[in-house]
């Protein structure tokens, strides 16, 4: 089996996920809606926080107020994309107007429940009662919204994870003790018991349904699973899918997740991180067998050979966006400086990050080790890759040219910032497409042996 059908569209396995955040900003976040044709067909990852307009936010973006005109989310975001290259003017002079369409596009929508927790605990004035009843009633509104735009695959409706804080939330007691004081256990139990009730009273609902598993320790993420596959059997409604929640970040992660492994010193950080989504995702493939499982928030590119051969099928990562996300005005003056300053009047000096090494066209690796750079670091004569992205230009000089263009031409600027996106969404792609040639993860590393996976195949053996 080397891909899923979904809604007539093809997915193979395995498979990463681009995430588009807009509603969650502006600047970037518009600027990869305006160059989605470069992504081609790239599955999407979509945030109900941001997009439904149900949760006033910082960002929130009008472009969601009044989309019931529209029978799809790919229609919608074909429209945003329409205005926001014909009425803001969010495209760089020399890049033709391309036709494209988002429903080309397999799209999933995540719920962003850690965002939603902390509006509705707020919301209730932190009763835990009446949050529950709050999450319930928000969690049918989400599984309505998926269904009426025809989202091609939604994520169990949870409570989310909690791996950053914004808006001053580390000082906020309230929040805090609350989220602290509930039973997440139960909750996220409770939720999977009425997402089943609520597919069963919605046989014809369109989005495939991935069940989200949670736990604490292995040994209640084993259970979480076993209960999700005992729920099947009891209902007579069966998922589609599984997703891994929770596993996206070792932050204030339970020490049983490493046991039984030693990381010596040759073990770096990439490798040390992508143990604990990979045990995730061999303990839920043990259990479930050879059906769709996506990790959360886990694709980063480290993480995704082990995820692969552990049993996940697809997997996410906004790391490509928040690398070149980086990048601010301040530095488009040293992009050519090897040596810029940290600090111009009191303000970083901060620079957007190029993803290097990993595959060229014809899938043989770089011999450059794969890293995330500073443009001004780059060297112009490193080999372009012959992704889309990186046929828009001669060489990394002209990125870093289009970079620099920024009092010139602002679009210039969000162009080459997006240009390097691509080019590392693209390079995740292909690590996907690469690792379909092996049979296992012992034969993928030592057939590619870069340092960093011969960490992950030192980490793999022992799970």
């Amino acid at each position: 089996m080397c891909e899923f059908i979904v809604n007539g569209k093809t997915l193979p396995i395995p498979s990463f996920f681009q995430v588009y955040n807009y509603g969650g900003g502006f600047g970037d976040k518009s600027r990869e809606v305006v160059y989605a044709d470069m992504t081609t067909d790239t599955p999407a990852l979509l945030n109900y926080f941001y997009i439904s307009n149900k949760y006033p936010h910082m960002f929130q973006a009008k472009d969601f107020d009044n989309i019931g005109t529209f029978s799809t989310i790919g229609d919608v975001f074909n429209n945003i994309r329409k205005n926001l290259i014909e009425e803001k003017g969010y495209l760089y002079s020399g890049y033709p107007e391309t036709d494209y369409d988002f429903n080309s596009k397999i799209i999933l929508l995540d719920s962003g429940a850690s965002n939603i927790v902390k509006f509705i605990a707020k919301d209730v004035d932190y009763n835990v009662e009446a949050f529950k009843e709050k999450l319930l009633e928000d969690m049918i509104s989400y599984y309505d919204f998926a269904d009426r735009y025809k989202f091609d695959i939604v994520i169990g409706f949870d409570l989310g994870g909690k791996y950053t804080f914004k808006d001053d939330e580390k000082n906020n007691v309230e929040l805090n003790q609350f989220y602290d004081s509930i039973d997440k256990d139960e909750i996220n139990r409770i939720l999977l018991e009425k997402t089943t009730d609520y597919m069963i009273s919605h046989p014809n609902y369109y989005p495939k349904v991935m069940a989200t598993i949670h736990g604490r320790t292995p040994e209640e993420y084993k259970r979480y699973a076993i209960d999700a596959i005992n729920l099947e059997r009891i209902t007579g409604y069966h998922y589609w899918g599984f997703a891994l929640g929770g596993v996206a970040s070792s932050k204030g992660i339970d020490n049983s997740w490493k046991e039984g492994i030693v990381m010596g010193a040759s073990i770096k950080k990439n490798a040390k991180n992508a143990l604990i989504p990979a045990r995730a995702a061999k303990i839920v493939h043990n259990i479930v067998g050879n059906r769709p499982i996506h990790a959360l928030g886990c694709g980063g590119y480290p993480n995704i050979a082990m995820n692969y051969f552990c049993g996940a099928t697809s997997f996410d990562a906004a790391s490509p966006a928040r690398r070149v996300g980086d990048g601010n005005e301040l530095s488009t003056n040293y992009v050519f400086d090897q040596n810029p300053p940290k600090k111009v009047r009191g303000k970083d000096v901060s620079f957007s990050k190029m993803f290097v090494g990993g595959l060229k066209s014809d899938l043989t690796l770089f011999d450059k080790e794969f890293d995330y750079i500073r443009i001004n670091e780059l060297d112009n004569n490193e080999p372009l890759c012959g992704c889309m992205a990186c046929d828009k230009v001669n060489s990394f000089r002209d990125i870093k040219t289009l970079y620099a263009n920024k009092s010139v031409e602002e679009e210039s600027f969000y162009y080459a910032k997006q240009l390097m996106n691509i080019h590392a969404i693209l390079q995740h792609r292909r690590l996907c497409e690469k690792l379909v040639q092996y049979d296992s993860m012992e034969d993928f590393c030592n057939d590619n042996p870069t340092s960093l996976n011969l960490q992950l195949l030192e980490v793999f053996n022992q799970l």
